[in-house]
């Protein structure tokens, strides 16, 4: 059958906008038809998206030069079948569960664990931020060596092993379940995971909705019990698993479920910690049932915990007091290998990768990696190993907004932070670190801090030299949707003199807290009220004429947030996100198009990676019509990453826009396998197919657009001509009349071809 070509005339208005993220009203799109059933359309608003490396094509079993790995028989053929739960919950305080003394919260799953299981009194985190922990959990290194610091450290080195490497290595089946973005692929912690559950959604690229980037416990838990069913259907019984579950509920902001929310009304941190629990009771039900649970490794930890306002800091990352430091940390072994025990000397979360090969008796090239130490003695009662103090840093404070890290060495009885004002205290007589002892323990203080010191020097690796590309915008976004101010401060020089104590900022960092929570909900008056007193206080802070932008634009101020974007960039001559909120500012209007190029241009010069530029670069392209430009910055977007709707689509449409119309399925089909709905995306995908004679297909995504939208003039014709090339008349003339009857201009057009 011939494909029957019409062609129009008419010029329908196409008018678009572009997302900033802002809540701006926009007009909505129209769309004309054209020659060979394509329909041109604009792009759509673009959201904020996060970057997603591209997965390795392949693994190296050596871990570190010169580490042999091991052979693939030995991969086929597990030496060890224990199997392995690995559970962290994010944000939970130690002094939160019964068997930690807590009275006020109840934790039945976790405690009775620990009732048949060593318990570890005194574990310390080596960071109290979500994504260095976890490396530390996962490689069993130092930060200082694994290059993971921050919130806005680049993607993890692939010179760090991990622990699921490992345990591929040695036959397991390997999957991890996790519950926020801030442990999203992207990172690099996916590596060695045959399984990486971490998608929250087609709604995730959307940034300004937190819980649009993690999920509850039952979900992430239910996609764990998912797995296992599965794979018992697929009789894999016999073959050993390592599993990951990472829980983040505790995590700000604190809304339990019910009937959690009503149980712990004006303590909900304490809700949201019983309702993780309630979540882990189903999973160990799950094992006991499954006959599981008592020949299964389980292990949980936190990764950090929660400040809750103790030394004036409400969550954690900023300061490494051991409200956020001290952890829960259970290890409940296979029956019959060691009886239930408290160990209460010193250890870390590094320690744990260390003593889960141990117990297991896994030889494997990742432990000539380790910095940490096992605990398997501890919890065997063959002795406890050596004590050595506990390190532990921030560098939130540096890297987010130019002032100094905190460092701190952990003995039996004292800590010490090393910090512009430094701090000892007596955590025997003071456990709430309350009185600084330095000006009476200088001695002391020295000594741990040339102890300190050596830690540094023994454990840091000059590999870590190697700095990966700037965040992009996408992701800094999805963390700050998540409470993290997650800044790139400006390098500063050497001789810039010494940096600012966090301790002497901390009314600061509130107040910016503040102000970003205040915007957040729309409250830009009360916003830019309490940063104009910032302002006056600290002129050379490049935060604030930012934050004072981000107000102006949720008013609509746009004259006053472009003045502030420009004088943060003053400040601030690398803010990437300052560059792209100026970008953002332009785009909101075609005709301000040609002032966000340069801005864009500059934003990919800076990150080569930046799928946002990339992406309105493509848009910019398709306003000026230049279509085969359009298609070379929708492709780049792509092949940064694949896994988002939005540029595949987009990709599609601009090729059905060059009548490259076989091309366009491929990036079609993968933005509706994505999970994308947009009626733009089945018109598009009807019209490359009616265009490679794909009819009866084509008239199913017509269908489908009009499904999506029913006033949809221009779909309705396509689906009216579709059935005439098919041959079938009387669905034609109908579908056309339902057109007259929404698009007169469009009926006139057509009126010969359906008389």
């Amino acid at each position: 059958m011939v494909l029957r070509k019409t062609k129009l005339k008419s010029k329908i208005p196409d008018k678009r906008t572009v997302t900033t993220g802002e809540s701006h009203s926009q007009p909505q799109p129209q769309c004309r038809p054209s020659d060979e059933f394509v329909m041109p359309l604009r792009p759509s608003p673009v959201p904020r998206f996060r970057k997603c490396p591209r997965i390795w094509a392949a693994i190296l079993l050596g871990l570190l030069s010169g580490s042999a790995g091991l052979a693939q028989s030995d991969a086929a053929h597990p030496i060890n079948s224990t199997p392995v739960v690995l559970i962290t919950v994010d944000t939970l305080r130690w002094d939160r569960l019964g068997c930690y003394g807590a009275h006020s919260v109840r934790t039945p799953a976790m405690d009775t664990l620990a009732a048949q299981g060593a318990r570890f009194e005194n574990a310390l985190a080596q960071v109290p931020i979500t994504f260095p922990s976890h490396t530390v959990i996962l490689s069993g290194t130092y930060p200082m060596y694994n290059g993971a610091r921050h919130y806005t450290s680049p993607h993890l080195l692939p010179s760090v092993g991990l622990l699921p490497e490992a345990f591929q290595r040695h036959g397991y089946d390997t999957a991890a379940f996790v519950s926020s973005f801030v442990l999203n692929s992207s990172w690099g912690l996916n590596r060695g995971f045959q399984v990486y559950d971490d998608h929250f959604g087609l709604q995730q690229n959307v940034t300004r909705n937190p819980e649009e980037v993690e999920r509850r416990a039952d979900e992430t838990v239910g996609h764990l019990l998912a797995w296992f069913q599965a794979r018992a259907q697929r009789d894999l019984a016999p073959r050993p698993f390592f599993v990951w579950l990472h829980l983040y509920d505790p995590h700000s902001p604190y809304d339990p479920p019910e009937p959690f929310h009503g149980q712990y009304a004006g303590r909900l941190y304490d809700g949201e910690v019983a309702y993780a629990d309630s979540q882990l009771a189903r999973l160990f039900d799950y094992l006991r049932q499954s006959g599981l649970y008592d020949r299964t490794l389980i292990v949980l930890l936190a990764d950090h915990g929660e400040s809750l306002g103790e030394h004036g800091e409400d969550e954690h990352g900023f300061f490494i007091y051991n409200s956020t430091l001290h952890v829960p940390l259970i290890f409940k072994l296979p029956r019959g290998e060691g009886a239930p025990r408290v160990v209460r000397r010193l250890v870390g979360t590094i320690d744990v990768a260390p003593t889960i090969l141990e117990l297991l008796h896994l030889r494997d090239p990742l432990s000539q990696q380790f910095q940490g130490n096992s605990l398997a003695s501890d919890m065997l009662g063959k002795g406890a190993t050596s004590a050595r103090p506990g390190y532990s840093e921030t560098y939130y404070p540096r890297d987010s907004f130019g002032w100094s890290e905190l460092r701190c060495l952990t003995t039996d009885r004292f800590k010490y932070i090393q910090a512009p004002h430094p701090e000892v205290y007596d955590l025997t007589k003071d456990p709430q670190e309350l009185r600084n002892l330095y000006g009476e323990r200088t001695t002391l203080a020295a000594a741990v801090r040339e102890q300190l010191m050596g830690i540094e020097r023994r454990y840091s690796s000059t590999q870590t030299a190697a700095v990966g590309p700037p965040l992009p915008p996408e992701t800094i976004e999805k963390l700050r949707s998540l409470g993290y101010l997650a800044y790139l401060a400006p390098v500063q020089p050497a001789s810039a003199g010494p940096l600012p104590d966090p301790k002497d900022r901390l009314k600061v960092y509130k107040a910016i807290q503040r102000a970003r929570l205040l915007n957040s909900v729309g409250r830009s008056e009360e916003a830019k009220a309490l940063l104009e007193t910032l302002a006056s206080e600290e002129p050379h802070f490049y935060l604030i004429p930012f934050l004072q932008a981000e107000s102006f634009a949720q008013a609509h101020r746009w004259d006053d947030a472009e003045r502030s974007y420009l004088a943060c960039l003053k400040l601030n001559p690398a803010f990437e996100q300052a560059i792209m909120g100026l970008a953002y500012l332009y785009l909101r209007d075609e005709a301000d198009a040609a002032k966000a190029k340069p801005w864009l241009d500059l934003a990919v010069h800076r990150n080569p990676h930046n799928i946002t530029a990339y992406y309105n670069l493509g848009v910019i392209a398709r306003w000026e019509k230049n279509n085969q430009e359009a298609y070379r910055y929708f492709l780049k977007a792509v092949e940064e990453n694949p896994g988002y709707a939005n540029s595949q689509q987009e990709l599609g449409i601009t090729l059905v826009d060059l009548k490259r119309y076989k091309e366009s399925l491929g990036p079609l089909s993968r933005a509706e396998s994505l999970g994308q709905e947009d009626p733009r995306l089945d018109h598009y995908f009807g019209t490359a197919l009616a265009n490679v004679g794909r009819f009866k297909d084509a008239v199913d995504h017509y269908q489908k657009a009009l499904k999506l939208k029913p006033d949809f003039a221009e779909a309705r014709l396509s689906l009216a001509l579709t059935y005439l090339n098919l041959g079938d008349r009387p669905d034609a003339t109908r579908e056309f009349r339902t057109l007259c009857r929404q698009n007169g201009s469009l009926c006139e057009q057509y009126r010969q071809q359906f008389e």
